[in-house]
């Protein structure tokens, strides 16, 4: 049997399974997860760091550099080394420095969504350090400022040009034999004592033609001689009956009323016009604190100071009180602009945590009481939800520095719409190696050393200020050089004795208005000091300086007097002929109403008699007749 051939091809294998593990998509999977791994470990810290660095910088006002920073991503830790902040007062030096900051976090929470710091610890905390290299200072930014921001920098700026004044150097100088006053000369036309007069002259001549109007709008001597003369023909006597009198009657009370009207116009013009030029030269007293005032400040103008305990005071420590201030107005405005107050709203409202609206990620709100786990106690942007104000506290102390006793305490309260800060630090003691109180070409002055201890409190809430420093430097040595002998022993004899120093500072009031009160025994004792040398000179420059001011204004002042005075007078000479003339016909009305009543009064009395006698002669008719 023949067998059959089947030429068709084979068929095709099937496809081949796909298995488990797929390869083309875990190869490219594992260079993002290696990319991602080679940057976390390469480049991570490395751009934190610079992060943490420029952020801290904005917030300290200078310099901030941190030597190393290491995460660890499987013990979710973060460790700073070799911490530096820059003092942005003196940038040579650090405010802070700290050797390390260590905290490591809870993977539990992270995984949840939430930080929580379980271990934390900051090693070798040192303060006002050296540093290798200045510091940069963040340049102040002035654009974006608001009106009230212009007007505390234009308030405290005229402070430090007032602090940084060297008074007591002036006065050293003057001891030492310069001139008090010799730029006297110098006195100009723009002292304010001239421009009072000119102001003065201005005024005058307004008033002038406002006086000089009312007296034309006043009655004039016309309208009473008119009243006069028709009152010299009212018939007065030679009467016929008594209709004629009560007729000269009626004109006398029309003429009378008239008379009443232009009299009181008179009477009222005369005294408001007496008021008012009273007045304006009473203004010239003012003139003479006008001139105490040029001459105050040709004093400063001239390099003339004051001896009072005050300026000294403010002269020997209020840069110090000043820089503190100023500190701690830029840590309020941080904390006003990280932890900004709550904003108002009405009582029944509930308040809803705001969440800020993005294209991609989440918002984490931190600080809500009773959630799990705890997180940074106190410290949050939202205080009105967490119903408590941030606090911070310090104490300790600093071996390397001689500090000792260093307590300090924070409260930033932002829960209402008005915010609240308050802060409270004092050191028990730290060892002064020198300080400098005075440096000037005519004397040097300061402590070769001393035991210090201070106390500072600051209460600020919304705009409000209360600000207060107290400061004593205990076994005192005074190092003091100067040129003149004079000098050197003037400032000697004037500290000789003090062995404590004490310095005590207020500043209150609102940014835009501060009240400034320094006081120090060591101003006293400078004060009490160089009056024994510079009293005489400093009243006599004084004395100079005034008599000056008074030769510039002389002229004007005299000229202003006279015609003032011409004026017054002009106004003083019209208002007493009209007076006079109003004297004189009241006189005439009065004499002639009286004139006119006893005629009347005898007119009415010869008319009861001639009844009284007709009655008498009809009853004598009647008693005829019967």
């Amino acid at each position: 049997m023949q067998k059959s051939v089947d030429n068709s091809s084979p068929p095709k294998a099937a496809g081949k399974k796909q298995g488990i593990i797929r390869f083309e998509a875990i190869i490219p999977l594992l260079l993002v997860l290696a990319l991602i791994t080679a940057y976390f470990a390469l480049f991570f810290d490395t751009h934190l760091r610079r992060g943490i660095e420029y952020a801290a910088t904005q917030a300290n006002g200078a310099e901030v550099n941190i030597g190393r920073l290491n995460t660890s991503l499987w013990k979710a830790s973060v460790t700073l080394s070799d911490i530096a902040m820059t003092n942005p007062d003196v940038p040579a030096r650090n405010r802070v420095q700290i050797g390390s900051i260590h905290f490591a976090m809870l993977w539990d929470a992270l995984l949840r969504g939430k930080v929580v710091i379980n271990e934390a610890s900051v090693n070798t905390v040192q303060i006002d350090t050296p540093r290798k290299n200045p510091g940069r200072v963040v340049p102040a930014k002035v654009s974006g400022e608001s009106r009230e921001e212009g007007i505390t920098g234009k308030v405290l700026g005229q402070m430090q040009a007032e602090f940084s004044g060297n008074v007591i150097g002036d006065l050293a100088a003057i001891a030492g034999g310069a001139d008090a006053g010799k730029q006297v000369s110098a006195i100009g036309d723009d002292i304010r004592s001239s421009a009072y007069l000119d102001d003065m002259q201005q005024s005058l001549d307004e008033k002038n033609r406002e006086w000089q109007a009312r007296m034309t709008a006043m009655p004039q001597a016309g309208e009473f001689a008119s009243l006069q003369q028709r009152l010299g023909k009212v018939k007065l006597d030679n009467f016929q009956d008594l209709a004629q009198l009560q007729s000269s009657l009626k004109e006398l009370e029309q003429i009378r009323n008239e008379f009443d009207t232009k009299s009181k116009a008179v009477s009222e013009t005369g005294t408001a016009l007496n008021t008012e030029t009273g007045s304006f030269r009473a203004s010239f007293s003012g003139l003479d604190k006008i001139v105490r005032d040029d001459v105050s400040s040709l004093q400063a103008r001239m390099r003339l100071p004051s001896l009072d305990s005050r300026t000294l005071s403010r002269a020997l420590f209020g840069m110090d009180i000043l820089g503190k201030l100023q500190q701690t107005r830029g840590y309020m405005e941080q904390a006003r602009r990280y932890m900004p107050p709550a904003k108002e709203r009405s009582s029944e409202k509930k308040q809803q945590v705001a969440v800020l609206k993005r294209d991609k990620g989440h918002d984490y709100v931190f600080g809500q009481p009773s959630s799990y786990p705890p997180l940074i106690l106190d410290l949050s942007t939202n205080q009105a939800m967490t119903g408590r104000p941030m606090t911070a506290t310090l104490r300790g102390n600093f071996p390397q520095q001689g500090i000792s006793g260093v307590r300090a305490s924070l409260v930033i309260d932002h829960r209402a719409t008005v915010p609240r800060e308050s802060m409270e630090m004092e050191v028990a003691r730290y060892t002064m190696a020198g300080r400098t109180l005075v440096s000037s070409p005519a004397v040097e002055l300061g402590f070769s050393k001393a035991d210090s201890a201070a106390k500072f409190s600051a209460e600020l809430r919304g705009d409000n200020v209360d600000v207060r420093m107290n400061s004593q430097f205990t076994h005192v040595a005074f190092e003091t050089n100067a040129k003149s002998a004079v000098v050197r022993e003037m400032i000697a004899s004037s500290v000789a004795g003090i062995n404590t120093v004490n310095f005590n500072a207020q500043v209150a009031g609102t940014w835009s208005s501060l009240d400034w009160h320094i006081s120090s025994n060591l101003a006293d004792a400078l004060s009490k000091g160089m009056q024994r040398y510079l009293g005489e000179k400093m009243d006599a420059a004084r004395a100079r300086i005034e008599a000056q001011v008074y030769e510039k204004i002389d002229a004007k002042r005299k000229q202003l007097y006279a015609r003032q005075g011409d004026i017054e007078a002009n106004l003083k000479s019209g208002l007493g002929e009209r007076q006079a003339q109003i004297e004189k016909i009241r006189a005439e009305l009065d004499a002639a109403r009286n004139k006119l009543e006893a005629r009347k009064n005898a007119l009415l009395g010869e008319q009861q008699q001639k009844l009284r006698q007709g009655s008498d002669k009809a009853l004598e008719n009647l008693r005829k007749l019967f």
